[in-house]
């Protein structure tokens, strides 16, 4: 009875901050991006899919620097702020010196693929560029999304989620026999489309001077740097097939293998990205990070028993249902998955959050610092000895490993807090 109050209790609270408002257009967003991709499994060769994912995933590790890390800055900042004027300051300079700082990581990728030893046909080199500066759209959109959570507005927040993601739908089947280089600029600018209005009025505010000083851009850096690492952490499996030249099929399979387990990920995703305000102004209070912690778990230990077996019995049936019959190595290879998925659910995901969330961005970077190295030679390792099922395999373990690190590291913080608070601050 106990345990069945915790998890109602942990509902409560997060319907009155507006969290299924967040839920909704997570899970829109989720079940949009499945038909998107399989739009573009049925319109694209196993091929040309690969090859996708490929860019995508290698533009991907480098997006959180974005803004030169400033939608992490505003967050952490501006939920400091007392008024909407100085949020929507804040916001306007973000935007701004944002964009000037994210030609770093484009100039960053168009360098990587000037030297790079991977070969992509003349219509896959066009769309990568696209997805590059894609980074520019990402940006805007990140940010705008952002202020909208800082001033408590998960409804709006949410509302341009939902938009983004039936957008993406809508022009994916309408230009899906236009190639790899239509899907790449739906991408690009779709965003645009969504926040147009208000990103007009954010950069009408900014005035001369009104320029956020050194340390709101060095922790932007410190959480973009970290984030870098944290992708290039889960993209290791994909840049290693990529980088050992594995058949662009074989990596389409792979890809195919973790778009259902990796997106339930926005479960518990949701679940903190709406409380991360929350959790922020309450970092200093042990007693209330421990019952939002005993709430989570409450919720998610269930339903990840429920997912994995679900998934684990039924793997093929629904990866031939949504994506097609052109990937049969998909299904095992999402069974070996989702042991990493299950450590990530109880360990990587909460554990790793709450820390950024506490202002420990600096110890999430470090462990995915020290981690990824190790990462590398594990997955290079089991590639060359397996090949897909080799990455597979290592992903898994190395979930597994990093959700056990983020642990340690929250209970470290938790032992530098006072432990004499009698009662929890009120929700």
């Amino acid at each position: 009875m106990n345990y069945l109050n915790s998890a109602l209790q942990a509902i409560h609270l997060f319907y009155k901050r507006d969290g299924f408002w967040v839920v909704m257009s997570i899970l829109i967003e989720r079940i949009s991006s499945f038909i998107f991709i399989a739009i573009m499994t049925r319109a694209l060769t196993p091929f040309s899919f690969g090859e996708f994912t490929a860019m995508r995933t290698i533009v991907g590790v480098a997006q959180p620097l974005a803004g030169g890390g400033g939608q992490y800055s505003l967050l952490h900042f501006g939920s400091k702020l007392k008024t909407l004027h100085e949020k929507e300051f804040l916001t306007s300079s973000t935007l701004l010196f944002g964009t000037l700082l994210s030609f770093i990581p484009i100039g960053g990728l168009l360098c990587w693929n000037f030297f790079s030893p991977i070969q992509l046909s003349d219509e896959g080199e066009f769309a990568y560029a696209v997805i590059i500066f894609s980074i520019i759209s990402y940006n805007f959109y990140e940010i705008i999304k952002n202020h909208f959570r800082l001033i408590n507005n998960n409804r709006q927040y949410a509302i341009f989620g939902i938009l983004y993601s039936l957008l993406i739908v809508f022009f994916g089947w309408i230009f899906s026999a236009k190639g790899i280089i239509a899907f790449a600029l739906i991408l690009a600018v779709a965003p645009i489309f969504v926040i147009s209005t208000t990103l007009y009025r954010m950069l009408a505010l900014w005035r001369k001077g009104n320029v956020p000083d050194i340390p709101y851009w060095r922790y932007g850096l410190y959480v973009g740097a970290g984030s870098v690492i944290n992708q290039l952490f889960v993209s290791m499996d994909i840049i290693m097939l990529v980088l050992l030249k594995v058949d662009p099929t074989l990596i389409a399979a792979y890809k195919i293998a973790t778009i259902i387990p990796y997106s339930l990920f926005f479960l518990p995703g949701a679940f903190l990205t709406a409380d991360f305000v929350y959790l922020t102004h309450h970092s200093n209070n042990r007693l209330v990070l421990m019952n939002y912690l005993r709430s989570y778990f409450a919720l998610f230990g269930l339903l990840t028993f429920l997912i994995i077996v679900t998934l684990y019995l039924f793997s093929a049936p629904i990866i031939h249902l949504c994506f097609g019959n052109n990937y049969p190595l998909a299904p095992y290879l999402q069974d070996i998955l989702l042991i990493g998925v299950a450590g990530t659910f109880l360990l990587r995901i909460p554990f790793g959050n709450i820390l950024h969330a506490v202002g420990r961005a600096d110890w999430n970077a470090l462990h995915a610092t020290l981690l990824t190295p190790v990462s590398a030679a594990v997955v290079y390792f089991m590639v060359e000895w397996k090949g897909v099922q080799g990455a597979a395999w290592a992903t898994s373990l190395m979930l597994i490993l990093s959700g056990a690190i983020c642990f340690g590291l929250f209970r470290i913080y938790l032992g530098k807090l006072p432990k004499d608070q009698l009662h929890e601050t009120s929700h």
